[in-house]
């Protein structure tokens, strides 16, 4: 229901700040300022307003406009799979230390 309201109203959202906020998200995920969580809901906000600024935005884009919100958009998807896989390293490195730590102590008892 709340998609309908803001798809009947036209945006004032600009590409261009569209652009610059997934640059800015790309940023805060790379300096762990936001998680990957965070990065998640914001990337489908954001390509919901990408959307409204297709159809109905300020001004009509123009191809390169397309081009730079589309990469922005592909940045910052991006930015959370790298996240999400840095998590995943880092919790599979964690469960070895303490998967060796664990075997060294039974081989010690024995």
């Amino acid at each position: 229901m709340e998609d309908r309201v803001e798809q009947d109203e036209p945006t004032q959202t600009t590409a261009d700040g569209l652009t610059r906020l997934a640059t800015s998200i790309v940023e805060l995920l790379g300096e762990q300022a936001i998680d990957s969580r965070l990065g998640a809901k914001l990337l489908k906000r954001l390509e919901k307003e990408a959307k409204l600024v297709a159809e109905s935005g300020p001004h009509q884009l123009d191809k390169t406009q397309k081009r730079s919100l589309r990469e922005a958009l592909e940045g910052v998807e991006h930015a959370v799979r790298q996240v999400d896989a840095n998590l995943l390293v880092s919790a599979n490195a964690k469960l070895r230390s303490t998967d060796e730590s664990s075997s060294k102590k039974a081989k010690t008892k024995s």
